[in-house]
């Protein structure tokens, strides 16, 4: 029932912007003052759309050149959204955003969990990444290797949709991609008998990182012998100038 009551606010609201918005637009026509007014509205607008603005959250105020965001939303994410659509409107003003993050019970632990949640979950998430994420009230720092660099961007902002997180710090370091030598690693390790079909699990239990012809092995196996082998079948069957083997046992 309380689902379907927001429901039909937001519908209500974003009908009520609406005639607002086509008044505003009329009325200019005739009286360049409301053009200050239209513009406001308009941001608005955006903000239901997105369904960023609910039961007034977000305050938009227009000074000079400046469109002014206050208020709170519930993640990093919704902030820096906001901010986006409200600049959308018009490029001629400046942002200025205000929002706050609320503030939650969650702790630490548990936002860099639902973070990791949502980073391995996402589909470009795979053998050739790794990801860790340490949480310090509030402010995340993300560390670990992607082939691909706009996957940097991508997984920060997986761990700005998690409520509770403050700020982001972005250490991910960038690879040249695997190359022969990584898709060669993943092949010996996949294909041998004690890791075979792994690497098509949501989150493959050994991920392979490449970096200057060197190795690096990360990841949670069931054994220190499956650690071991890992790490031998790269050492002695590829040209890798050095394995690092940073495999967990859980």
């Amino acid at each position: 029932m309380k689902t379907n009551i927001l429901y039909i606010s937001k519908n209500i609201l974003l009908l009520l912007l609406s005639i607002s918005i086509f008044s505003s637009l009329t009325q200019a026509q005739d009286n360049p003052l409301m053009s200050k007014s239209n513009l406001k509205i308009s941001v608005q607008y955006k903000l239901v759309q997105k369904h960023l603005l609910t039961n007034n959250n977000i305050k938009v105020d227009i000074k000079g050149n400046q469109i002014i965001l206050s208020g709170n939303v519930p993640t990093l994410y919704d902030k820096d959204l906001a901010g986006v659509e409200a600049q959308s409107v018009d490029e001629n003003y400046v942002v200025v955003n205000n929002l706050k993050v609320e503030g939650t019970n969650v702790t630490d632990t548990e936002i860099s969990k639902q973070i990791m949640k949502n980073i391995e979950s996402n589909v470009f998430y795979g053998v050739y990444n790794w990801v860790s994420a340490n949480t310090n009230n509030g402010v995340v720092t993300l560390k670990g290797w992607v082939h691909l660099p706009w996957l940097k961007k991508q997984f920060q902002t997986d761990a700005e949709k998690v409520p509770g997180v403050i700020s982001v710090k972005n250490e991910i370091q960038t690879t040249f991609g695997p190359g022969e030598l990584g898709i060669r690693a993943a092949r010996l390790i996949y294909n041998d008998p004690m890791f075979y079909g792994m690497q098509n699990f949501a989150n493959p239990p050994i991920h392979i990182i490449v970096n200057n012809d060197t190795v690096i092995l990360e990841g949670t196996v069931s054994s220190e012998s499956q650690a071991s082998w890992a790490a031998n079948l790269v050492r002695y069957q590829t040209d890798a100038f050095s394995v690092e083997n940073n495999l967990k046992v859980k």
